[in-house]
């Protein structure tokens, strides 16, 4: 497969004033149309709730699609069908089909990546998709999959609100309009509470709460109750979903004796539930955390640094990193690597940016 390194689709164009997908599957005979499709938005757990939904669906449709972002280890992770990664072959081949209207039409990295997904599930004849939006909602580009069965909606709080805006209200409105006419909107247990604004934002659409059900992972029972109510739904009874470990990255135990646990926790939400989850172990643990520099890490730091008395910020490679040397903190660490291995004999969380879990995760399974 293709490793994350390996820049195969430009991304120095992430967002536009105009984005023109639109034009393109319109040029293209509307091939979304043949994708009967879950959308799945929100801040936090959008990722957890898709791929535990993709694999409980294969109890009642032959092909199920699964689009995700970000890809973890390798490009083809974004593209599934029945978990089963696009293969380098097929995923080389749309993004050929695709280049033709890349430069054209100005698309955006999102809107490529979409792109290809659209013509590659339509073409598998997929019998349902399950489909991770990048940022919101209204204005992400998986809102082209117009042949909607139904949204998720999972964990909402304050996030990218260069895009979303600031408050709440504004994150929500982006989000939930994504529902198309009529079909029912599905919200996590933990969203109850903003129910009478989603209410007023979708008067005639049917609203559906989530359930909770206990997990090792705290923050994953919302997404998996989510993901139970659902399947009643769609008259699909199956328990496995409880015995599902979430995908990778989200609080991955790569040790136990002592602990080394990875997680993608990189807003305030997803730090806060992810204290909650490491204060189940009952262990003391040394904290390694980065960032993207859009991010709000000083709120970060300031939970970690409340619950561990030993938080450290390292950096990464990749063009959203921060630059730490431009960060107000003592405990800097410039060689992560360094670091975990002079520290290997006591427990250690790694979290922030999805982009540097992986770093850690690979690096180990090399060196460990």
């Amino acid at each position: 497969m293709i490793k994350v390194s390996q820049d195969i689709i430009p991304v120095n164009k992430r967002f536009a004033q105009e984005y023109n997908l639109g034009k393109v599957l319109n040029i293209l005979g509307n091939p979304e149309k043949l994708v009967p499709t879950i959308n799945i938005v929100g801040t936090n757990g959008k990722g957890s709730t898709s791929f535990y939904l993709s694999k409980v669906l294969l109890k009642k449709y032959s092909k199920v699609g699964l689009f995700i972002s970000p890809a973890f280890l390798h490009h083809n992770e974004r593209i599934q069908i029945n978990n089963i990664p696009i293969s380098d072959d097929d995923l080389m081949k749309y993004l050929e089909l695709a280049k033709k209207y890349v430069d054209e039409y100005h698309l955006t990295f999102f809107e490529i990546w979409t792109l290809i997904m659209i013509l590659y599930f339509a073409d598998q004849k997929v019998d349902i998709a399950v489909i991770e939006a990048g940022i919101g909602g209204v204005k992400d580009s998986t809102n082209f999959m117009s042949n909607q069965i139904a949204t998720l909606l999972t964990s909402v709080s304050i996030d990218h609100t260069e895009v979303l805006g600031e408050t709440i209200e504004e994150i929500l409105f982006q989000k939930v309009n994504i529902v198309k006419n009529n079909k029912p909107l599905f919200i996590s247990k933990d969203n109850e509470k903003y129910f009478s604004q989603i209410k007023n934002m979708l008067p005639n659409n049917q609203i559906i709460i989530g359930s909770s059900v206990f997990d090792r992972v705290s923050y994953q029972e919302n997404n998996k109750g989510l993901v139970k109510v659902f399947l009643t739904f769609l008259e699909i009874e199956d328990e496995t979903i409880f015995k599902l470990n979430p995908p990778l990255g989200r609080f991955t135990i790569l040790n136990q004796d002592p602990f080394l646990i990875i997680d993608g926790a990189h807003n305030s939400d997803g730090i806060k539930n992810l204290i909650k989850t490491v204060k189940y172990y009952n262990e003391d643990f040394i904290v390694l955390f980065a960032s993207s520099f859009h991010k709000d890490f000083q709120t970060n730091l300031k939970m970690l640094n409340e619950n561990f008395k030993e938080v450290y910020i390292t950096s990464f490679e990749h063009l959203k990193a921060w630059n730490i040397e431009e960060i107000n903190y003592p405990n800097k660490i410039i060689n992560w690597k360094n670091f975990l291995q002079n520290n290997k004999t006591k427990n250690i969380l790694i979290c922030g940016s999805l982009y540097f879990v992986p770093e850690v995760f690979e690096w180990y399974n090399l060196n460990m």
